[in-house]
């Protein structure tokens, strides 16, 4: 600021001086009656003034009363005046007493009068000098800028000057109007001095001739906006100040101000404005504003009611964008500036029993006079968030305002000089001196925490209520524009909702956020259930601890849940594939914590809330710290353990140690009817059998005990086995006489127990020839198939063997045999052997619809396949429904015994595998059909 009044003073200077001294020395001319010195284009006669804020200055026995206060007269380029004569000290003294009671704001039962040789003055209100000014119709006047002649006289600063009358040839008079904005304007005190009239007709003349002048050097520059406020619970109500951005006069090519807001276009335009802003001297300062104490250019408020509001405004050739700008924070009123200084400094000569940030009418950048022993202001990099809390007001039961916490972690400094931006939003931090000391902590706050004692901040910024990360934000000083960014960690993010409430903070321990520990937690906040210190700081690391994924559930309502050690309380973490990481506070006697995307009744009312797109799409892996090992573990899992284990949906998956895996929840939710889980709560597993290494062997994944009951054959007939145990979670059966029994049937093993979701079987004994692949819905309805392949060492004649769907059953023939005349070949002209039914070891058939013709054959038809129809068409003939089970079976001795099996009629579990129309089904090599899950899905190539 001192370079910038420094260049000004001597560009100045140099400009219109006209060659005379800079410097104003009080000399004997003046006598005891009042003389009145109008200055208009020069600064030197005011260069010796002191820096204050005072309106009179009394040396070598002359006072002076200026037109505005010392600081601002030095410097003001435009129409100024200043009233001298000689005084002695007691009446100097009368006078100060006099202004300091007008300044003070006024009392109607305090009084102040003086008078001397052709001079008075006395101390009114503007309401009763209005009415006395009704009286008499003045030959001259001089207001806000304007004689009623209609000559306009420029000014740097857009601050009131007083009105200048005069009342006849001798008699003139200034009335000071106070600064003071809280008092009505009726009662708004005023300092009425009369004193000998001057020559107007001179002054006139030298504003007429300096502005022909300004106007024949001037630039045709447009403005810039420097300042903005609106806020009808203030007495600044609503103003804007454009400012000139040069050292040189300008004028602005046009006389109007546009509005951009939601497409719509405002133009302001009036006679005033054009007067007024025809010239604009160095740096100079136009103010617009529906307050008529500010003597500024009048515009209406309903123009003004739009800034603040995210628009766009235009002078000539300068376009604005006006972001969103919270006027009001907590009790603090701040304007939104475009060059700024700290609050603390900031000038401004209005008065106001409000807490103001902003210099209406005066550059922004301008200081207040230097004071002693000044604390230094904050530096950016100085002030470090220690803790984040999100809030949980609208939806708690115990509402807690959202904060941000901060510490110094350096040198004591005043936090006035800083902006904290948030959201694109600014918020200056105090509009007067705050004084932080070394290591002290803050709080920014969304609301007041009414009745803590905390050194906090209101301010009005907008968060979700479900944040998982601390939002970034950036400090900014307000006077160099410096600019320090924190940004959050995007892929870690913090669990802190649970039970529809935010329950912890995240704090910052020693350079990482955490969730905060129940250590250095707020006692009385702890009672009810929330982890965090609002206006204290414990840098103590927490705990890591280890856990165990113990249930899952991706449909409906997705959920997973850990297990740890009751006794342990600390940090807990897991990782999703895409390297994003998730931390959360178990506290301590927690045994398991559930994990959801969306709160449903269907959860735990302790569940931790994760955001909703976790599942999005499904995830397929977590990995964490094992709780016993310590050691990093990644469990896994596929749509295709979902399907098996959640039975439908219906059921959650229990991670389980190799080699099983999953098993399936048996604990019933009593909310959620029909679904089987247990989110937080004790864990009830279902039953899993496995076949072990060697014949006859089988694990468990719990201890089967004697109520495990075991069977052998399909469901023609089934023979009781005896299992013999082998341990607690193993035992094997005596097969011998499965495979003594017959050559050609395909027989299972039958489990039953009160903890297997159903009866579950293993295909013990396969058939001699095995369905290996389906074609449920071609393109061509007519063109079904089924392909069978001879898995013996013996030739099979498929003319005894019959094909069975859900409805009816249908024989076999070879196709040559059913149409003798007709030679087949497929789709790509490949022919078969259809002239007979013998199917050889390692060989082939298709069997297919009679109605068809150039059937569509994957890549594994050989030409030695056979080629099979049926003798009417109530199976294939008739349609292959997607997902019906298909059953091979063999006339013997008059039995149809079943050889294989689609779908199984007969197996200890059957299946069902739905296709869309040109796909395919078939088995996967070394898998024995008996599940869904043994065969792929194909398409025919069109």
């Amino acid at each position: 600021m001192k370079r910038y009044v420094s260049l000004l003073f001597f560009f100045l200077v140099s400009c219109f001086s006209q060659g005379n001294t800079p410097f104003y020395f009080y000399n004997d001319e003046n006598g005891d009656s009042p003389e009145f010195h109008f200055e208009y284009g020069n600064l030197e006669t005011s260069s010796a003034l002191p820096n204050t804020t005072e309106f009179l200055h009394h040396t070598n026995g002359v006072l002076c009363v200026f037109s505005i206060p010392l600081k601002f007269y030095k410097l003001e380029l435009g129409a100024k005046f200043r009233i001298c004569w000689k005084v002695d000290e007691g009446s100097f003294d009368r006078w100060k007493t006099g202004f300091q009671i007008w300044n003070q704001g006024g009392n109607e039962y305090v009084q102040f009068s003086e008078q001397g040789k052709g001079w008075k003055i006395s101390l009114t209100t503007y309401g009763k000098w209005k009415e006395e000014r009704e009286s008499f119709q003045p030959q001259l006047e001089w207001k806000k800028q304007v004689w009623s002649t209609g000559l306009v006289s420029y000014q740097s600063f857009a601050i009131p000057h007083p009105i200048f009358l005069k009342k006849s040839n001798e008699d003139c008079e200034a009335v000071f109007r106070s600064y003071h904005l809280h008092v009505s304007d009726n009662q708004m005190p005023a300092l009425v001095f009369s004193f000998p009239c001057p020559d107007v007709d001179v002054i006139l003349d030298s504003i007429l001739r300096q502005n022909q002048t300004w106007f024949s050097q001037c630039e045709n520059v447009s403005p810039i906006i420097s300042e903005v406020f609106r806020h009808s619970d203030s007495v600044y109500e609503r103003f804007m100040e454009w400012q000139n951005p040069k050292d040189t006069v300008i004028c602005p090519l046009s006389d109007s101000i546009d509005w951009k807001k939601d497409g719509q276009i405002q133009t302001f335009q009036s006679e005033e404005f054009r007067m007024r802003s025809r010239l604009l001297l160095p740096n100079g300062i136009l103010l617009f504003s529906d307050n008529p104490k500010f003597q500024g250019i009048t515009i209406p408020k309903l123009i003004l009611s739009q800034l603040g509001t995210s628009q766009s405004f235009r002078w000539g050739e300068t376009f604005v964008t006006d972001d969103a700008f919270s006027f009001k924070q907590g009790e603090e009123f701040f304007t939104k500036q475009w060059l700024s200084n700290s609050c603390r400094d900031s000038e401004s000569i209005w008065i106001s029993q409000q807490t103001f940030c902003g210099s209406p009418g005066l550059p922004n950048t301008m200081d207040r006079s230097v004071r002693k022993e000044v604390i230094p202001s904050c530096e950016t990099n100085q002030i470090q968030i220690t803790e984040f809390y999100p809030g949980n007001l609208s939806d708690a039961k115990i509402p807690l305002p959202a904060f941000f916490e901060f510490q110094n972690q350096g040198k004591e400094c005043d936090l006035s000089n800083l902006n904290w931006i948030l959201d694109g939003k600014t918020f200056p931090l105090s509009a007067k001196e705050m004084v932080l000391s070394e290591h002290e902590v803050f709080l920014i706050t969304k609301e007041k925490w009414q009745g803590w004692d905390f050194l906090e901040t209101e301010k009005p910024f907008s968060l979700s209520r479900l944040l998982f990360q601390i939002p970034n934000f950036q400090w900014q000083n307000r006077k160099t524009g410096e600019l320090r960014t924190f940004t959050s960690d995007p892929n870690r993010f913090f669990l802190l909702r649970k039970g529809g409430q935010n329950v912890n903070s995240i704090s910052q321990k020693e350079g990482m956020f955490l969730p905060h520990p129940r250590q250095g937690s707020n006692e009385t906040l702890r009672q009810f259930g929330f982890w965090m210190s609002p206006g204290t700081y414990d840098p103590q690391v927490p705990l890591f601890l280890g856990s165990e994924l113990l249930e899952l559930a991706e449909r409906p309502y997705p959920f997973f849940d850990f297990g740890f050690k009751e006794d342990e309380e600390g940090v807990g973490q897991f990782q999703t594939a895409n390297a994003k990481e998730y931390l959360f506070w178990k506290p301590m006697s927690a045994k398991w914590l559930s994990f959801i995307s969306e709160p449903s009744v269907c959860h735990s009312s302790e569940s931790y809330q994760l955001p909703n797109d976790f599942f999005l799409p499904t995830i397929r892996s977590l990995r964490y710290k094992e709780k016993e090992t310590s050691s990093m573990v990644e469990k896994t899992w596929t749509e295709k353990d979902i399907n098996q284990y959640s039975f439908g949906d219906t059921r959650s998956l229990l991670f389980e140690d190799p080699p099983f895996f999953f098993s399936s929840s048996l604990s019933q939710s009593i909310p959620c009817p029909g679904l089987w889980r247990s989110p937080g709560g004790n864990k009830i597993r279902s039953l899993e059998i496995r076949k072990g290494e060697t014949i006859g062997l089988y694990h468990t994944n719990l201890p089967w005990e004697e109520d495990l009951g075991v069977k052998w054959g399909n469901e023609s007939w089934k023979w009781n086995l005896t299992p013999v145990s082998l341990s607690d979670k193993s035992f094997e059966l005596d097969l011998t006489s499965i495979f003594a029994f017959g050559t050609q049937e395909q027989l299972y093993s039958y489990f039953d127990h009160p903890k297997l979701v159903s009866s579950m079987g293993f295909l013990e004994k396969p058939g001699a020839v095995r369905i290996e692949a389906i074609y449920p819905n071609p393109f061509q309805s007519q063109n079904e198939w089924i392909y069978v392949c001879n898995h013996s060492a013996r030739t099979e004649d498929l003319s005894l063997y019959l094909i069975e769907d859900e409805i009816s059953t249908d024989e076999l023939i070879s196709y040559q045999t059913r149409f003798p005349s007709s030679i087949p070949i497929g789709k790509n002209g490949h022919g078969f052997v259809s002239s007979e039914s013998l199917l050889p070891p390692s060989t082939c058939a298709w069997i297919v619809d009679p109605d068809g013709k150039d059937w569509y054959l994957p890549v594994f038809h050989s030409e030695t396949d056979r080629l099979l129809t049926v003798s009417t068409t109530q199976t294939i003939g008739n349609g292959i429904s997607s997902g019906e089970w298909i059953q091979l079976r063999k006339k013997v001795d008059g039995k149809s015994l079943l050889i294989s099996s689609f779908g199984h009629k007969e197996s200890a579990k059957s299946f069902r595998k739905y296709t869309n129309s040109g796909e395919y089904l078939w088995l996967k090599a070394n898998q024995a059909g008996t599940s869904s899950d043994d065969f792929e899905i194909y398409r025919e190539e069109n």
